[in-house]
């Protein structure tokens, strides 16, 4: 398979994964039927996501070690800066934490916006360990894949 398509895999299933917070809103274990199965949903959107997409990046580092290809010294989750896609998200993660923090603050935890910006810092993170990493930059060489 295509090591691009790793990436992707991942970053849809971690985009699955962070949305799970935007249904704590209407969730409910003590509410009605439709109140706990969203309740219910919101933890198996939020593993499921995450599971697959740390299956597929880990399918991806196998082939890469086998490859023996490393660009950083470091996992991605660690570096910063590394290309510019990787810029522009460390700077809105960055961005989006501060605001998440300063809405949880005024409003709560529990806010419409600050799940919806919790939601948002958590792919945000999810997409800077990816496009921080080895597996990235492996996967998106110039000229080697099509």
């Amino acid at each position: 398979m295509n090591p691009k398509l790793y990436i992707r895999i991942s970053e849809v299933f971690f985009a699955i994964s962070s949305s799970s917070f935007l249904f704590i809103p209407k969730s409910n274990f003590n509410g009605r039927n439709s109140q706990q199965a969203l309740a219910y949903m919101v933890g198996v959107l939020f593993w499921f996501g995450l599971l697959v997409g740390m299956c597929s990046i880990i399918l991806l580092n196998i082939k890469r070690r086998k490859a023996r290809y490393r660009k950083h010294r470091f996992p991605g989750v660690l570096c910063f800066f590394s290309s510019k896609k990787a810029k522009v998200c460390d700077v809105l993660m960055a961005f989006s934490l501060i605001l998440f923090l300063t809405f949880k603050h005024f409003f709560g935890l529990y806010h419409s916006l600050s799940l919806a910006l919790l939601a948002l810092s958590v792919l945000l993170i999810y997409m800077h360990s990816i496009l921080n990493g080895n597996n990235y930059a492996y996967a998106f060489q110039k000229g080697v894949w099509k």
